[in-house]
Order: C-alpha cells, then sequence, then structure tokens
C-alpha cells in the first residue's frame, strides 16, 4: 500500500489547515468519528471529508466546516451533502459521491484540489481542482491529463520490470495511473501532483512514481522530479512512500 504509515494520521498537517477546520461540536462519544480532523490519505496539506480509512463508504452522520485561510469561504459536509460557501451564497456540490475524497484549500484562498477514488485504496485515484468565487465553484479542467501522459510514456520507455524478469513470458502488463495531489505552490498558481502505477502485483513498475509542478489553470508541466528528488525538495509527508529502489 502506498501510504500505509501515513493513513489518515494527523500528523504533520499544516497550521492553516488545523486552524480553518472547524466542527460542531456533540456531547455523544459515538459520534467521535463523525467529527474527527484528519489528514489526508495522500497529503497533509489536505483534510480527509469522510474520515474514510478502507476507502469505500463515508464515515456516518459525518459533520465537518472548513474554512478556507482567510476565512470567508467554507465547504460543509452535513448529512450527506456537502456545500461550498462564499459568504451567504451557498454551491451544492457533488462530492459527496467521491470515494475517500480529500481537500486542500491554496493559501490565497482561491481554489481547492480534490482527490478521490473510483474505487478502493488501490485506485483508480484522481484530481480535481476548483475555483471558488462570487460567480460559484467551477472546475479547472484538465489538470491531470499531461501529467499522466507523460508519466505513461516514461513507464512504457523503461527495459522490462527486474521483477518480472525471470518469469514466464506474458506475465505481467502496463497498469492505469493514479494521481494524487500532494501540495500548493506559489499561492493558486501551481499544484505538486504524484503520478503513480496502482499498486498491483502483476503492474510492470508497480508503485513506481514521478512528481510533476503543474501550472494551474492551463494544466502545463513546469517541472518533473524523481521519487527521490520530490523527497529531497518537498516533504516527504505530502507524496507516496517509496518502495522501489
Amino acid at each position: 500500500m502506498f501510504r500505509l504509515q501515513h493513513c489518515f494520521v494527523l500528523s504533520a498537517i499544516g497550521a492553516y489547515l488545523l486552524a480553518s477546520a472547524q466542527v460542531i461540536k456533540h456531547t455523544s462519544s459515538d459520534r467521535s468519528e463523525a467529527l474527527d480532523i484528519r489528514r489526508g490519505y495522500w497529503s497533509g496539506k489536505a483534510i480527509s471529508l469522510f474520515n474514510t480509512s478502507n476507502a469505500v463508504d463515508p464515515v456516518p452522520n459525518r459533520e465537518l466546516t472548513l474554512y478556507s485561510p482567510d476565512r470567508a469561504k467554507l465547504v460543509q459536509v452535513h448529512d450527506q451533502r456537502i456545500s461550498v460557501f462564499l459568504g451567504d451564497k451557498k454551491s451544492p456540490t457533488d462530492f459527496w459521491s467521491k470515494t475517500s475524497a480529500e481537500l486542500g484549500w491554496s493559501p490565497d484562498s482561491a481554489r481547492f484540489f480534490l482527490t478521490w477514488t473510483r474505487g478502493g485504496n488501490l485506485g483508480d485515484w484522481h484530481v480535481a481542482v476548483y475555483d471558488v468565487s462570487a460567480a460559484g465553484v467551477k472546475e479547472v479542467k484538465g489538470i491531470e491529463r499531461n501529467p499522466i501522459k507523460d508519466f505513461e510514456k516514461y513507464v512504457r520507455s523503461l527495459p522490462l520490470d527486474p521483477e518480472f524478469r525471470n518469469l514466464p513470458s506474458g506475465m505481467g502488463h502496463y497498469c492505469y495511473s493514479n494521481v494524487a495531489a500532494a501540495q500548493w505552490l506559489n499561492g493558486s498558481s501551481e499544484l505538486l501532483l504524484s503520478v503513480m502505477v496502482e499498486p498491483e502485483g502483476d503492474c510492470w513498475y508497480s508503485e513506481e512514481f514521478l512528481v510533476y509542478r503543474v501550472a494551474i489553470p492551463s494544466g502545463r508541466i513546469l517541472q518533473r522530479y524523481t521519487a527521490k528528488d520530490a523527497h529531497r525538495i518537498f516533504d516527504p509527508e505530502n507524496l507516496p512512500i517509496i518502495t522501489r529502489r
């Protein structure tokens, strides 16, 4: 599993996330999990919207109010509905249907990213970016496209996976790519994305990953990092664990 030791641990969360996340308080102890604030599965710069530990179902009766850093905007989880507020303006969303979703506000409060899976912990994981303005909430399209295309070209350029070298011909195959948001850079104008091969045993280069610095909103790749370089330059708490040597 990519992030086994980091999964839903509240360590290393950015200070502004802790300061800006506000939960309605209840006295019933059986609702503590529904009210907990936990880091994202992939990034310490994100908050888990559903506190999902197995990437299947949200925690029942989930209640969360997550403010933007400037506290002018908020994301509210209530009664299986997720809405974004800017002042009195309410924008309903479809985020409840996005399994194991985690959200990270940009430091300038202009945008947030959302990482979620269409399946379970293995994938497939996706990232979307949303503008939040007086006009409402609008998705920035195409953020994943260029990094996925570049990563899959890179994986297919590699020699035969050493782990399959001594196995019968025909064993293994190329698998789909997972994408996870790591952190914002330069306000909300750049986003760091991890793109990786799913961790299945029959995947060539399983758990291989690269990290991309991507311009927002264009989706243009500004820089590509190896796993080791990314861990050296950025906080590893926001990145997949390196399992391949």
